[in-house]
């Protein structure tokens, strides 16, 4: 390896079942200390580093879909360090220091650590919005990141230069392009067909969602109250529980809880599996006077709707704002959000007059 070399590798991703180009970088070359053995200190009865190996490293640059992953590495390829875009670092160790620091993490399971991994990545809202299910239209500045590649427009949303504007859909005004399911035209086949993790032709899947659409006790296939039904009915389901896991509607239904991933990814196995076109989406959604990273389904009723079973609402307010579309190979583009993006809420029009 040498500073300025620059290799393409194929790399499978198993979110999409495809293979994707890596770009690496060599970037800098240096000398890590890293433990080679370790001794107990018995009076705190905790492991420390004894002697340390000097190793010839190389720091490495991975660049895949927009995000970086830094990494040291030996001469043999060895990861040494390692750190993402998220905050996660790795690094090589002695085996007991290791196990040591595992036996910490177990300590920390019954702690808040995963309301801290969301705390952590939150946008506080220059605006208190209060109950913003009141809103008509909401409006945010966004800066601090390149908006080139993400899903800000279609549907509800429009971009004006960097001002996003969302408009809070109603039942009222929503008119469907087709009077019953499944959805009569070949258009959005692949809004309907079953993937990997959203299998819409499983038979527990269809069961499930033709039981919480009510299809057979009033043979109503009507795309807007199968919606409702199927958003309040999911809400109503899944137990809340902040979950770290790539879910797949199956293991959703069978776990009976998750969080917004997990109805998602119900949401939309379920709506497929009734002839109801059904994407997922993800972005931001304004809660507690701060923005977190959410994730919601959109359905085709002569538009895409937003609606969200997780906060059980249907539609959505305006206050979720679409970034991406897709599946994981689609939503790794997040990252590119996390710990840059800057939100600034202009003024709201209101239903009750705004805020001032």
């Amino acid at each position: 390896l040498a500073v300025g070399d620059r290799i393409r590798l194929p790399v499978f991703d198993p979110s999409s079942l495809s293979t994707r180009g890596v770009e690496v970088r060599v970037t800098q070359h240096d000398t890590l200390l890293v433990p080679d053995s370790a001794e107990l200190d018995h009076g705190t009865g905790r492991w420390r580093p004894a002697h340390f190996d000097s190793i010839p490293s190389w720091r490495v640059v991975e660049a895949y879909g927009g995000i970086q992953v830094e990494s040291w590495i030996d001469g043999d390829g060895r990861i040494l360090r390692a750190s993402s875009p998220l905050g996660f670092s790795m690094e090589k160790t002695e085996y007991e220091l290791a196990r040591q620091a595992q036996e910490d993490a177990r300590g920390l399971e019954n702690s808040p650590i995963d309301e801290d991994v969301i705390l952590s990545t939150a946008i506080q809202s220059n605006v208190d919005l209060g109950e913003v299910e009141n809103y008509e239209e909401l409006r945010f500045v966004l800066s601090g990141v390149d908006l080139e590649g993400f899903q800000l427009e279609g549907g509800r949303q429009r971009l004006r230069g960097d001002t996003l504007i969302v408009r809070q859909e109603t039942w009222a005004t929503i008119r469907p392009d087709y009077d019953e399911l499944p959805y009569p035209r070949m258009d959005f086949l692949e809004y309907l067909q079953p993937e990997p993790l959203i299998q819409s032709d499983d038979d527990g899947i269809v069961a499930a969602a033709e039981s919480l659409a009510r299809w057979r006790t009033f043979g109503d296939n009507d795309p807007l109250q199968v919606t409702r039904r199927l958003t309040v009915g999911i809400h109503r389901t899944l137990e809340k529980e902040i979950t770290f896991s790539i879910p797949n509607a199956v293991q959703v239904l069978e776990a009976g809880r998750g969080d917004c991933n997990e109805h998602t990814v119900l949401f939309v196995a379920m709506a497929r599996a009734l002839g109801l076109p059904a994407r997922t989406a993800v972005g931001l959604v304004y809660v507690n006077e701060a923005f977190f990273y959410h994730a919601w389904p959109e359905v085709w009723l002569g538009e895409w709707v937003a609606v969200d079973p997780t906060f059980g609402q249907y539609p959505a307010d305006a206050a979720h704002l679409r970034f991406v579309v897709g599946g994981l190979a689609q939503q790794v583009e997040i990252v590119r959000l996390i710990g840059n993006l800057d939100i600034e809420v202009l003024r709201p029009d209101s239903a009750e007059g705004g805020v001032s």
